[in-house]
């Protein structure tokens, strides 16, 4: 049986700001805020009181989510 491998770069952190996500994705910013807003992209739990806190997207969660994706 042949084995393919995958080799992608990912970002030197788990987390990345909306700006930072849009860059790596090339998703627009409106989109992934609406993606954040739906609850479609997984986030780090804000800070207790700091509702404000800028949301940070946990990538992560999403190579595990891409990970167990059956093709």
């Amino acid at each position: 049986m042949e084995s393919t491998s995958i080799v992608f770069s990912a970002p030197l952190s788990p987390y990345v700001t909306v700006q930072k996500f849009s860059d790596i994705t090339g998703i627009a910013i409106g989109q992934v805020n609406k993606m954040l807003h739906e609850g479609r992209l997984p986030i780090r739990p804000k800070t207790p009181g700091k509702p404000k806190e800028k949301p940070l997207i946990n990538m992560l969660a999403l190579v595990k989510e891409a990970d167990s994706q059956v093709f």
